[in-house]
């Protein structure tokens, strides 16, 4: 019958285990949490990186296009034939620059990722070429020649819709940023978030569960302990002790109970030696 009773009866220790084990779920679960939020970030600032790596070199290409440009519009301006062999060779080396520069993003980029660079490139490499023969013709035949190749309505025009196809390919590449860039911030709020919520939840079941322990599992029943002990020592035997109650304070109430049987007992006999003498003394007298 006892060992009925005891089933599902909780002792403190078992419940201080428990709580014990709650404060390791709690830790193993912000450490989860945790090892998943620096593999999440460390993706998202990936792909935050490699965005702003590659509008940063849609940036660049701009400039250097740009760049090109110019030095090609300086052949056509020169005033001596220095001049013309100088920007000549300015023309080779932003060309040049040119072209290494997107073999060189080529490298950085993921297969299948900005197919839009392929016609870019296409494009680019036009000018770079005409930039080149344009540079030849002005060492090899003079400023004239250069002029009558290069400086034609047809090829602004031609740079003008590249330009156009760089433009539109750089603001894809800025709005793929600016969505990197949104994600992440969504991201250490939500993580924020989640963190806090679960530090607030947790810190306020394991203080729950320790105040219970400590008051319904503790505090109360011992101070009824005290209390019965109290009225034993002064005489009230008739003092309800616990016949249901287990663990730890069940043993308290156990020993109580013989305390008080005893101490019940030695104060009967108590009395009848008292009343054996106080007879036995009327007896003397008469």
């Amino acid at each position: 019958m006892n060992d009925i009773q005891n089933v599902g009866v909780m002792t403190i220790k078992a419940k201080i285990l428990c709580l014990v084990a709650a404060f390791a779920l709690l830790a193993a679960t912000i450490t989860g949490l945790s090892l998943k939020t620096m593999s999440d970030y460390n993706r998202i600032i990936a792909e935050y990186r490699h965005n702003s790596e590659n509008a940063f070199r849609g940036e660049r290409l701009n400039r250097l296009i740009g760049a090109s440009a110019i030095e090609m519009r300086g052949v056509y301006l020169s005033e001596s034939r220095a001049e013309e062999l100088f920007q000549a060779d300015r023309v080779e080396q932003r060309v040049a620059a040119l072209e290494a520069f997107l073999n060189d993003w080529q490298t950085h980029l993921r297969p299948g990722e900005l197919p839009e660079l392929t016609l870019v490139r296409t494009d680019v490499m036009k000018t770079v070429k005409g930039g080149r023969y344009l540079a030849k013709l002005t060492r090899e035949q003079g400023l004239p020649a250069a002029d009558a190749y290069g400086n034609k309505d047809k090829y602004r025009i031609s740079r003008e819709a590249m330009q156009g196809r760089i433009d539109t390919m750089v603001s894809d590449l800025d709005a793929k940023l600016a969505v990197s860039q949104a994600e992440l911030q969504k991201f250490q709020e939500n993580r924020q978030s989640q963190f806090l919520l679960m530090a607030v939840s947790g810190i306020l079941m394991l203080l729950g569960g320790s105040l219970w322990i400590a008051i319904d599992a503790i505090a109360t029943p011992l101070a009824r302990v005290r209390e019965s002990m109290v009225r034993i020592s002064e005489g009230a035997y008739d003092t309800e002790i616990p016949s249901q109650s287990r663990g730890e304070i069940g043993e308290l109430w156990t020993a109580l109970g013989i305390l008080k049987d005893r101490a019940a007992e030695a104060d009967r006999l108590s009395r009848e030696q008292l009343e054996e003498e106080h007879r036995l003394r009327e007896l003397v007298l008469d």
